[in-house]
């Protein structure tokens, strides 16, 4: 709980920040900037998720995780795996740009922003293997400070840039920025290990073991996660991409949280368990409640106010951003159901659970890409839940005992949510042409703020009774 409450408040700090500088650099550049910069990253996460051995997860889930020999052969391959990015990020830097883009500017500035963009992916590869090793002892304080810093420091660079020179270039050097810094305090805050160079057979051998079917989820995890705007990179401009990516951004906001908990606090605390499979689940269903109670209330928030929260925080150029967060909040949802859950066999060694949910997710999109061409958006958005669904039900195949009750879980959080967002959103539907425009941000506010609300008290009330 602790360990929790640490993540949450790095979190809302992040998002603090993170919707602080949205909203300067939407107003100082435009939305061609952001679809380039969705488009840029999709293709470099895609290489990083390719090339996932799991090295974070394996030392955090292996007895040997505090071994000074384990933990440097694991950075030495972490550095390898950081240049082999690079490279593959250059040589595929001209293809991606001829196929998505749209215009001769639009192809010159993806060729150059792709190689540039990697190099922090290079950077990134020399961090300190101190991240998963604070992670694995739960110092929730430490890996906050981890984030946070770098993160002030690379919105303030991206914001100078922005003001003196408007230019998706202004992205590209935050990001940049943001590798520098955490790559130095990475090896500056945790002292007692230093890595270097090493290569232990025993510990490679290891690694690849529990790496084999990471690499493989992580592949379909990508496709899983980033195939929407792979696709509709095709089918929209450039312009329509930055909005769908924006407000995919903010409606994802309760995803992230739980994300956040389930792999930073929660898996480390199962992993201990990973022996006793009826005291793991057990764990994990106590835990679970809390997470789908956090990131739905969230979820719920934000579907209920994206419309009020673009329309005046935002110019013209972004107003459909409110309307397709609000049905994004439906595929956060079943991500948020799914992320709670898959940490269970991956805890028991069940590496391979992942790669079949991230198949099945991504099998959504043979109903979302029709659904496009007849409902638009909204069909596309939808369609993708159908896979969503499928992974939950799978993954229960993997939890030894008590999937009724998980099952069950799901079930009443699903409904309370589907209940309370959905009449939220069909009232102010209704009820917007009879309400004046202070009554809309009132009842706005007060809608989203209940589920927020609730959650933060059950939350204290657990906190009170450990």
């Amino acid at each position: 709980m602790f360990g929790s409450l640490w993540i949450l408040f790095g979190f809302g700090t992040s998002q603090v920040l993170r919707l602080s500088s949205n909203l300067v650099l939407a107003h100082l550049l435009f939305p061609e900037a952001f679809g380039i910069m969705a488009l840029v990253n999709i293709f470099v996460q895609g290489l990083q998720m390719f090339s996932d051995i799991g090295i974070g997860p394996s030392i955090i889930q292996n007895r040997k995780g505090n071994d000074p020999d384990f933990l440097n052969t694991a950075w030495t391959i972490q550095v390898i795996r950081g240049f082999f990015l690079w490279i593959a990020c250059c040589l595929i830097a001209w293809p991606v740009s001829r196929f998505f883009a749209h215009n001769e500017h639009a192809q010159h500035e993806l060729f150059w922003i792709m190689p540039v963009i990697a190099f922090s992916a290079l950077i990134s590869g020399f961090n300190s293997t101190s991240l998963f090793t604070l992670n694995r002892d739960l110092r929730m304080g430490a890996i906050t400070i981890l984030d946070i810093v770098p993160q002030i420091i690379s919105l303030l660079a991206m914001g100078l840039l922005a003001w003196i020179h408007p230019s998706v270039w202004a992205l590209v050097a935050g990001s940049t920025v943001y590798s520098l810094i955490r790559l130095a305090m990475s090896h500056w805050m945790y002292l007692p290990l230093h890595n270097r160079f090493q290569w232990d057979m025993e510990a490679v051998a290891e690694i690849r073991k529990f790496g084999k079917w990471i690499i493989l989820g992580s592949i379909v995890s990508f496709l899983a996660a980033n195939l929407d705007r792979l696709v509709l990179g095709k089918l929209l401009t450039l312009k329509e991409l930055g909005v769908y990516s924006m407000a995919l951004t903010f409606a994802r906001v309760g995803t992230e949280v739980t994300a956040r908990l389930s792999n930073t606090v929660l898996f480390p605390i199962l992993s201990r368990s990973q022996h006793d499979p009826v005291t793991l689940v057990g764990q994990s269903l106590k835990a679970r409640g809390l997470i789908l109670l956090s990131g739905g209330s969230l979820a719920c928030a934000f579907a209920i106010s994206s419309p009020l929260f673009f329309h005046y925080c935002y110019d013209h150029r972004y107003a459909n951003a409110g309307p397709i967060s609000q049905w994004l909040c439906l595929t956060i949802w079943f991500t948020i159901v799914l992320n709670s859950m898959e940490r269970v066999p991956m805890a028991l060694g069940h590496s391979r659970a992942l790669f079949v949910s991230n198949i099945l997710t991504t099998l959504g999109y043979a109903v979302a890409i029709p659904s496009y061409w007849s409902w638009g958006l909204p069909g596309f958005i939808v369609g993708l839940c159908s896979g969503l669904i499928l992974a939950h039900l799978a993954l229960l195949a993997w939890i030894p005992v008590r999937r009724q009750e998980m099952l069950i879980q799901t079930g009443i959080f699903s409904a309370i949510f589907f209940a309370y967002g959905g009449g939220m959103v069909y009232l102010m539907k209704v009820f917007s042409g009879q309400m004046d425009e202070h009554a809309r941000i009132v009842f706005g506010l007060i809608a989203s703020s209940i589920p927020c609300l609730i959650a933060g008290f059950f939350a204290t009330h657990r906190l009170r009774s450990v």
